[in-house]
């Protein structure tokens, strides 16, 4: 009996063990635009000391270093695919969340409670739009600022929700990378067609 128990235990720890493995993302333009390392979704506080207290904003994207997706820009890949959650892996009970349901809305990183500004889905087409404002998306800025290391020098850019534009789309348009394939050509303008999916209230 006491051998049962013990393989029974031993099971039930690898189904949790299983069960809780993911897979860590970088968020990430898919226009290269000014920075052939890529554009991605970065805490604002530096690569060491980011917390989830100022929000997200554009930043180069870290993994041409070489180690993956560094903890100020790592999200869970199955919690954006299957739940329509952008959590994050270092901060595990943190998800980017819609400030503010308007144009032009902050986006903020705070503690995931399954609240409706949290309901953020990402469509075929790479736009990310909250569920609840289906008119917006996640917008790089058009402004680039110089950043802090790197060589060449780390840039940023501002992160808000605006309304999704076909003109903008080297903006609006995101996809999820694991690891570093190499610099992209950097370009100053690009589009992308756009075929957005709208979800029909049940």
């Amino acid at each position: 009996m006491k051998r049962l128990q013990i393989l029974a235990g031993g099971l039930l720890l690898f189904f949790t063990v299983g069960a809780s493995a993911q897979t860590s993302v970088e968020v990430k333009l898919k226009a290269p635009i000014d920075e052939d390392r890529g554009w991605c979704l970065d805490l604002r506080g530096g690569q060491n000391n980011g917390a989830p207290i100022g929000g997200v904003h554009g930043h180069t994207c870290y993994t041409y270093i070489g180690k993956g997706p560094t903890k100020d820009q790592a999200f869970m890949m199955e919690n954006i695919k299957d739940q329509n959650e952008f959590r994050m892996v270092a901060f595990n009970d943190k998800c980017m969340t819609l400030f503010e349901p308007n144009e032009g809305s902050f986006v903020s990183i705070e503690t995931c409670d399954g609240r409706e500004t949290q309901d953020i889905a990402m469509n075929d087409s790479g736009q990310i739009i909250p569920e609840m404002t289906p008119e917006l998306c996640l917008t790089a800025g058009s402004v680039v600022l110089p950043g802090g290391g790197g060589n060449p020098i780390h840039i940023m850019r501002d992160i808000s929700f605006e309304a999704c534009d076909s003109a903008i789309n080297e903006r609006q348009l995101w996809e999820l990378r694991a690891e570093w394939s190499g610099p992209e050509e950097a370009t100053a303008e690009r589009t992308f067609p756009v075929n957005p999916v709208r979800r029909t209230a049940n």
